[in-house]
């Protein structure tokens, strides 16, 4: 059977096994949407037993003497900027960053760092750039979230991945010189991309020839995209819409859906960038709710690849289709660089923990002696050198041209709850002054940011994909080499044979995970891991023939899975990077953070373990249903007045 027939056949008992069946259609266009090729780093082999330790244990990439010159003279310049012109209280209290420290970014190349220096770009590998992001967002969480905004995700990564030639040269060269935003979130569109009511509608000439788009609708949280109300920071937003001849196409469900990437000006007629937003933490953000109202946009401007089978399949145009596509990738290098900024605050407040234990003295000496102090500075440094560790891999992983689906939903997940963690943890050892406002306190003495520290850190868990959804994800994705070698098993179009073969080989992959037993204490890392990961792919492989396509609706048992597999990734991946930086900078002995984080660590690992099947997930299911239908509100909201809509606030009628 050729390479094409098989794919066919592949696809056909996708459909038929209906692995989506209740998740909705935003589900199915993220598995229409996902690469068809299994991930093969060292994540998707902890989910199916099978790690490549040679990948991890090996040297660790580093970066040329050239780059490592370059890198160290951006951040080196950047850090002197952020120090003499940004001041992080005063961006606090004005919920605004200056429009001269924009000037300032931009001189210093900030807007390219990433982009080729033919196109008067930086050329920083990504692990260099993430350099930047760290420095950033351990003074000033705004500033972090502009350069990201802008760099992982704006318009300058489609256009460089995804752009034809004439489009980099066109394009680049001024998109690297001012910041931009990316749009795709919506009123109705957070994680379910299948409710996106923007819309391109095509623009023909007499000859039928698409000249290009009118945009309406639309689109919320849009960084970048804003300095005062109705007036734009950004010249160019990257705005991801479906793509129709006509508005009726959105509620069509018999036609597919078309998503297109375009690269939009925003002094273009009928745009409108709105008002400012503002929020709890982060309050420099430059962010609003832009509206298109039919601006046009020339067909030159759209992004996305030249699928000649989608176009005459479908009737699409040249490069039509790939918008969702190059979001979702972009979203890939935005959560490494999401795990950066974490790593910059928690090395920031793990500085503010030390300062305040050896400074504040209570009941009978520093606070910095008393044990339950001490612990906090232990969880800060040993979680910020696993950080470390799982970000340069997935970022190193990235600029190796590998696919990094799973290492970036592991280490985005990871960090933002470790910082969380360490935030919180500065939050209890300051104590009352921790909730008076910087404001307020430094009236009466030296005050930390540890309020904008503390607000700054929790939007982490929710930006560029919910935690909750990124666990999913990571084992949707961490099992498609099962998912596929099943598909006979769950589709009725598959002969006996096939079916027979299917369960041979998953016979096969159980098996090929056992190890032999031993007593945790004659286990060291590196065994635990390894036979931890076998006990991880055996039980998706029983849970798979337990529940077959209903393993999909079990999200807490996804969640166990995924968690165990983001914990034994990170033991091994900060045992290796300690090793290194062992070798690089001796005499400090990193060795000893990894084996206290190895060790704590176990400790989770265990714990999931134990409640994969051996929980009460169906009777809190069942529970939850009469909680939902308010079953037990004579007690829950008794003694409160409870709120409703008529008492919130909403926009003036």
């Amino acid at each position: 059977m050729s390479k094409l027939r098989f794919f066919k056949k592949d696809k056909r008992m996708y459909k038929d096994a209906n692995i989506t069946k209740g998740l909705g259609r935003g589900v199915e266009i993220a598995e229409e949407l996902r690469s068809q090729s299994s991930a093969d780093n060292l994540f998707a082999g902890i989910f199916t037993g099978s790690l490549p330790f040679e990948r991890v244990f090996g040297e660790w990439s580093k970066p040329s003497a050239e780059e490592i010159q370059r890198r160290d003279k951006i951040v080196t310049e950047l850090s002197d900027f952020l120090l003499k012109k940004v001041d992080p209280y005063l961006v606090d209290d004005t919920s605004s960053v200056p429009l001269e420290v924009f000037e300032g970014l931009a001189r210093l190349g900030c807007f390219g760092l990433k982009a080729s220096n033919k196109y008067g770009g930086k050329e920083l590998s990504n692990t260099s750039y993430l350099e930047a992001l760290g420095v950033s967002a351990s003074w000033c969480s705004a500033i972090v979230i502009v350069l990201s905004a802008h760099n992982t995700i704006g318009c300058v990564f489609p256009v460089m991945y995804y752009g034809t030639d004439e489009q980099k040269d066109h394009l680049l060269p001024e998109l690297i010189k001012w910041p931009t935003g990316f749009c795709l979130t919506e009123r109705n569109v957070g994680s379910d991309a299948s409710k996106v009511e923007c819309y391109a509608k095509r623009v023909r000439d007499a000859q039928g020839n698409i000249i290009g788009y009118e945009i309406k609708g639309e689109k919320w949280y849009t960084t970048n995209s804003i300095l005062t109300d109705h007036v734009s920071l950004a010249k160019n937003l990257s705005v991801v819409t479906r793509i129709v001849d006509h508005p009726d196409e959105l509620k069509d469900k018999t036609k597919k859906e078309c998503y297109g990437l375009f690269i939009v000006a925003t002094n273009s007629k009928g745009f409108d960038v709105g008002v400012r937003n503002t929020f709890i933490g982060m309050r420099g953000i430059h962010n609003s709710t832009p509206l298109f109202e039919t601006v046009f946009v020339p067909a030159f401007n759209l992004i996305g690849e030249n699928r000649e089978d989608w176009e005459s399949k479908y009737g699409w145009g040249p490069r039509e289709g790939s918008g969702l596509k190059i979001a979702f990738e972009s979203l890939n290098t935005g959560r490494i660089a999401i795990a950066k900024g974490c790593i910059g605050v928690s090395k920031q407040a793990l500085n503010l923990t030390r300062w305040w234990g050896n400074k504040r003295s209570q009941l009978g000496g520093p606070l910095i002696d008393k044990e339950l102090v001490r612990d906090k500075i232990v969880y800060a440094a040993t979680n910020i050198l696993a950080m470390e560790a799982m970000t340069k891999y997935a970022s190193t992983c990235f600029d190796k041209g590998q696919d990094v689906r799973i290492e970036a939903a592991a280490v985005k997940t990871f960090a933002s709850e470790r910082a969380w963690q360490i935030v919180d943890n500065l939050a209890q050892v300051r104590g009352g002054r921790f909730y008076e406002t910087w404001q307020s306190l430094s009236k009466r003495e030296l005050t930390p940011p540890d309020e904008i520290l503390w607000t700054g850190a929790r939007p982490n868990r929710i930006f560029e994909g919910a935690n909750e959804i990124l666990v999913q994800l990571m084992f949707r994705e961490g099992t498609d080499k099962f998912i596929k070698t099943a598909l006979p098993l769950m589709s009725k179009r598959s002969s006996m044979g096939e079916k027979l073969r299917a369960a041979t080989k998953m016979a096969g992959y159980y098996l090929s995970s056992v190890n032999l037993y031993l007593p945790n204490w004659l286990m060291n890392h590196i065994k635990f891991i390894e036979h931890r990961s076998g006990k991880l792919a055996r039980n998706i492989i029983i849970s798979s023939a337990k529940y077959s396509t209903k393993l999909a609706l079990k999200q807490l048992m996804l969640d166990r899975f995924s968690r165990i597999a983001i914990n034994l990734g990170a033991m091994a991946l900060t045992y290796s990077y300690a090793r290194e930086l062992d070798k690089e900078d001796q005499g400090h002995n990193y060795s000893q953070l990894a084996d206290i984080f190895c060790r704590t660590t176990k400790y989770e690992v265990e714990e999931l373990f134990r409640v994969l099947n051996n929980n009460d997930d169906e009777y809190r299911w069942k529970v939850s249903k009469r909680l939902i239908n308010g079953d037990f509100d004579v007690f829950l909201l008794s003694g409160i007045i409870p709120m409703t809509e008529e008492h919130m606030r909403g926009p003036k009628k």
